[in-house]
């Protein structure tokens, strides 16, 4: 079973937030000043749509319109998909997968707090996998001779009158709590 990561540990990009009725070349600002590819679009606190630069690029200024005069109701994809910050990284992958997009906008209670991407994903399995791998190379089993009784096999840490002690499970077994 995969691990438990909520899409909303992995937003990186908080949202950006723009009205139907603003100019693209308003747009292009406020994402340029905050370093953003996308804003959600919103009209009475209801999410209608997102922008993002390759909108921009391909309906504006690949076709020669003046972004000062085209307004982002015109360009914005309409009813992004969306996933609630509560919900498993595997969700939004699986999201992502269903529906052929890259970035997913986040809410919480149906208010915009972000956007993840894949590669946002993915580093998040990456991360929690090494995270992993650490703690399972942290319990492999030690083997060596009883630091009580003299036996070679398995041994376990313990705490004895404060001191670390490496004994056998029937040693380990018989100190008292």
């Amino acid at each position: 079973m995969g691990p438990r990561i909520a899409v909303g540990q992995v937003v990186k990009r908080k949202a950006v937030i723009v009205r139907p009725d603003d100019t693209v070349h308003r747009v292009a600002r406020i994402l340029s000043k905050n370093r953003a590819g996308s804003a959600v679009v919103v009209m009475d606190d209801e999410i209608v749509g997102i922008i993002t630069d390759r909108d921009i690029l391909d309906k504006v200024v690949a076709r020669g319109r003046d972004p000062k005069t085209v307004r982002v109701e015109e360009v914005m994809t309409m009813n992004p998909i969306t996933i609630e910050d509560d919900y498993d990284v595997q969700d939004a992958i699986d999201r992502m997968m269903e529906r052929g997009v890259r970035r997913l906008l986040v809410t919480r209670l149906g208010r915009p707090i972000g956007f993840v991407t894949a590669a946002d994903l993915l580093a998040a399995l990456n991360a929690y996998n090494s995270e992993s791998e650490e703690e399972a190379e942290e319990e492999a089993e030690v083997y060596g001779i009883c630091e009580v009784c003299g036996q070679y096999g398995p041994l376990y840490r313990v705490y004895i009158g404060g001191q670390e002690k490496w004994v056998c499970e029937n040693c380990k077994d018989g100190l008292s709590p």
